[in-house]
């Protein structure tokens, strides 16, 4: 993984988004990063210049003829033979997908996606989600300690992207199965032995949203699949059936990962202080900040990749072609110069939604209003059913290995003694 850095560009020797300190907490090791790292720094154990500063994270989002979005899901580590011939396997072949791709490729897949992506189409969503948080809900009424991922954070932003896309309820568990092998593959460092057994899970995963496609062809419905496919049909050369497949593939997982870790961070840094929670409970309506100010404090996302298109300067560093970027948006969206008193989570902030947590410019995250209006109304429906909710004391918060997306894994909560749930409204 050791690459030689540019003339002049600091180096941290120890820097690595998978060591355990940093899975912990990425703010005490952004904390540590010493004063001449910033902006730009080369990190030997990833192989990548990690930026920091959000001026130059932003101006990378925007630049996309020089900052390429080619890497954004290429593994971390070099795949074993066997593992690249069973995701070559049964003549699927792999499409590009929307964040990995540049102009004019780019354009031409993400122009049909908006277009079924309206806000209509989210809209029409939210008495599903509504309806999804009750239930989930529900079932953990009367039990006085439960787990938040488990029993919300994780099924209800797998529930509504399956439901948006067309996904028949009786596949559901399968794919948010399948969903979690995505994140190892590409953003973590399995050993040879899980490559294969996430590579054959891929396998089935792909193979079975194409074949949802090809089904919807001729049985259309009330769901994205059948709007792009009628897009298809306007004109098949502009976007294929295989496209379609590629663009839900990507979908049906990122819809999931991001918005399950958002709630699932959103939650812990509400309840880990109650004056905030309490906040909440006595207005409500501050929610959509709440969700706004974690995607800046907490993001999701904590990083995602570029790599140059052609020799290029950013901050004080010359940047050879090929040069591989992390943009460490943990650090972008404390950046002083743009958020006052960063390291405060504030309910109040008025510039919490310049965070770059769903990106900037023509890879902005298209899902963006319906990740937060999940978010939103999961949190409105938590305050109002389960006011007195407090974290059990003593938990070890665990992460998922990987460098793209965060969220706890386990977040176990409980009510006041003697408390109850309010009757669902």
């Amino acid at each position: 993984m050791i690459e030689e850095p540019a003339a002049g560009c600091p180096v941290d020797p120890d820097f690595d988004p998978l060591d355990a300190a940093y899975l912990a907490d990425p703010v005490a090791v952004l904390r540590r990063n010493p004063p001449e790292h910033r902006a730009i720094f080369f990190a030997p154990k990833l192989g990548h210049y990690v930026v920091t500063d959000y001026a130059e994270a932003d101006y990378i989002f925007r630049h996309p003829e020089v900052f390429s979005a080619a890497n954004t899901q290429l593994p971390l580590v070099p795949l074993v033979a066997e593992a690249r011939e069973i995701l070559r396997g049964e003549g699927y072949r792999p499409q590009p997908s929307m964040v990995s791709i540049d102009p004019p490729a780019h354009g031409r897949l993400r122009g049909p996606t908006a277009r079924a992506f309206t806000p209509a189409r989210v809209s029409s969503m939210i008495p599903t989600i509504e309806a999804t948080v009750h239930e989930l809900l529900d079932v953990v009424a009367e039990t006085p300690r439960f787990d938040l991922v488990a029993a919300l954070a994780h099924p209800l932003p797998a529930t509504v992207v399956f439901a948006l896309i067309g996904v028949p309820r009786e596949d559901w568990p399968q794919l948010k199965s399948w969903c979690g092998y995505r994140t190892a593959l590409s953003w973590g460092r399995p050993t040879p032995e899980d490559q294969i057994e996430i590579a054959t899970n891929l396998a089935a995963y792909r193979r079975y949203i194409y074949d949802l496609v090809r089904t919807k062809v001729d049985q259309r419905a009330d769901d994205l699949a059948s709007d792009l496919l009628a897009i298809h049909d306007e004109a098949p050369e502009q976007l294929d059936v295989e496209e379609i497949g590629s663009i839900l593939f990507s979908l049906s997982f990122a819809g999931h990962e991001t918005t399950s870790g958002l709630i699932g961070n959103m939650l812990r840094r509400l309840l880990e202080d109650r004056s905030r929670w309490e906040e909440i409970v006595a207005r409500p309506q501050l929610a959509a900040a709440a969700v706004d100010e974690t995607l800046r404090y907490d993001t999701s996302v904590p990083a995602w990749r570029r790599v140059t298109t052609r020799s290029t300067r950013l901050g004080a560093v010359e940047l050879p072609e090929g040069a591989k970027l992390f943009l460490w948006l943990v650090a972008a969206d404390r950046d002083p110069t743009v958020f006052a008193d960063p390291e405060l989570f504030d309910l109040h902030r008025t510039d919490a939604h310049r965070a770059l947590a769903f990106g900037k410019g023509i890879h902005y995250c298209i899902g963006m209003s319906l990740g937060k209006t999940e978010a939103t109304l999961a949190l409105r429906a938590l305050v109002r059913r389960f006011p007195d909710l407090r974290l059990v004391d003593g938990q070890d918060l665990t992460f998922h290995p990987n460098i793209s997306f965060r969220g706890p894994q386990a977040l176990w909560v409980e009510r006041a003694e003697g408390g109850c749930s309010r009757h669902r409204q």
